[in-house]
This record gives structure tokens, C-alpha cells and sequence, in this order.
């Protein structure tokens, strides 16, 4: 039976309580939903959030399990007052980012989906890894680690929705790597 988890939404716009709900997820815990429905491209949300900056990560940092969305290769979003800290990684995602902040819509999605982002297009450390994806997706990789391990193919076809930022720090591994 799904349960609804009241959010304590009091620090946000009264827009941005109406757009989500949280709520059982079969990928991990609880997930984000949209209560109203979007289509392709469509603007869903700003994600809301202080942003911190990290100059030296260490293996210990890197596995605090933050609720962070990474915007470059040391700074990131801490969620923890916003509804995107639900957000759940899926290898077929039905959302992305633009810039730093602006979540839209990759394809339709229908009022009480859930949405999900790929974590491995806004993450960038070298030792971060989720080992078991749980996503469900056909096309699930299994083990999603941080941008610079996405194979040639999967970064090509989601070149489009990768944040700038981390397309260069992609491209950038190659070429050290070549």
C-alpha cells in the first residue's frame, strides 16, 4: 500500500509544495512524484539550496551519503530542505538538469510518476559509486559510478542533458586518458 510522507515544506514557495508529492518508491525508500503532469522539455522546478564547496574530497567525505546534486567538480547543492533530496537515480530518467539548477522534463510524464535523474551525469569523484542500482530499467548499467566511467555510447546519447560542466570534465578524462 503506498503512504504519503508529509514533508516539511514550510521554507518553500507555496509553487513548489503544490508540484511534488513524496511517497514509497520500488527503486529506494521514498521517491519524488510530480502532481501534475509535464511534457517533453517542460520547466518542472528550480532546485533550492545552498551551495557548498569542496576543494579536497576524501574517501571518507565521498561516502557520507549526502542528499547532494553535484553542479560542478567541488560544488554542489545540498537538498536537505528541498523536495529534489527525494529525487531517486534511474539509468532511464525521466528528468535532467540545465545549467545548475533547472530541472525539466525528458520526456511526458504523467501526474504521480515518479521522477529520477541520473546521479552519474552530476557527479564527478573518482572513488563515488552506488554498486547495486536498483533502478529497474532495461537499460540499468548495473554499478553507476561518477561521469568519467559512462561508456562512449551512453555519454553520446545523453550528451544533450549533461550539464556543460560535466560534459568537459568527460571529454577532459578521455583525453588524459588517450
Amino acid at each position: 500500500m503506498d503512504w504519503l510522507l508529509i514533508f516539511p515544506l514550510k521554507n518553500m514557495a507555496n509553487s513548489t509544495q503544490k508540484k511534488f508529492s513524496i511517497s514509497r518508491s520500488h527503486i529506494d525508500g521514498v521517491g519524488l512524484y510530480v502532481n501534475h503532469p509535464y511534457k517533453k522539455g517542460d520547466f518542472i522546478a528550480y532546485i533550492e539550496g545552498e551551495k557548498v564547496v569542496i576543494k579536497k574530497f576524501t574517501p571518507s567525505l565521498s561516502k557520507m551519503g549526502w542528499n547532494w546534486i553535484g553542479t560542478s567538480r567541488y560544488t554542489w547543492i545540498n537538498t536537505d530542505k528541498s523536495p529534489f533530496r527525494y529525487i531517486n537515480h534511474s539509468c532511464d530518467p525521466n528528468v535532467a538538469i540545465r545549467g545548475e539548477r533547472t530541472v525539466y522534463a525528458l520526456r511526458s510524464i504523467s501526474k504521480g510518476e515518479e521522477i529520477t535523474m541520473d546521479y552519474s551525469l552530476t557527479e564527478c569523484q573518482d572513488d563515488w559509486l552506488i554498486p547495486r542500482c536498483q533502478c529497474s530499467s532495461s537499460n540499468c548499467r548495473k554499478v553507476i559510478r561518477s561521469i568519467q566511467y559512462l561508456d562512449n555510447n551512453t555519454f553520446k546519447q545523453k550528451k544533450s542533458f549533461i550539464p556543460k560542466k560535466f560534459q568537459e570534465i568527460f571529454i577532459n578524462m578521455r583525453k588524459k586518458n588517450t
